[in-house]
């Protein structure tokens, strides 16, 4: 419809575009979990922990190193040395 001025004026339906409560995006239990066991984290320091474990046995196995495969074992400990710190700090997200 159009008043005087010539502005066109559109009245949209909403009762298609609201949102249902039981949607899937609106259930945050699970997430809400996930966050609070710190699930992520826990697994990647886990598979951090394999990788240095098998990192310093391969390079405990080489009859002679050389100084670029050991600059590669300092690397990798030191990123753990990093990633624990990171992990050791950090905590479930705080909620608004």
């Amino acid at each position: 419809m159009a008043n005087k001025e010539g502005v066109t004026i559109v009245e949209v339906d909403r009762s298609t575009t609201e949102v249902e409560a039981t949607s899937w995006y609106n259930n945050t239990k699970g997430l809400d979990m996930i966050d609070r066991l710190r699930i992520w984290p826990r697994m990647l320091i886990t598979l951090y922990g394999f990788m240095f474990y098998h990192v310093c046995d391969w390079f405990m196995t080489l009859p002679n190193p050389t100084n670029a495969q050991s600059a590669f074992v300092s690397v990798v400990v030191g990123a753990g040395a990093a990633w624990f710190g990171l992990y050791c700090g950090s905590g479930p997200a705080k909620k608004k």
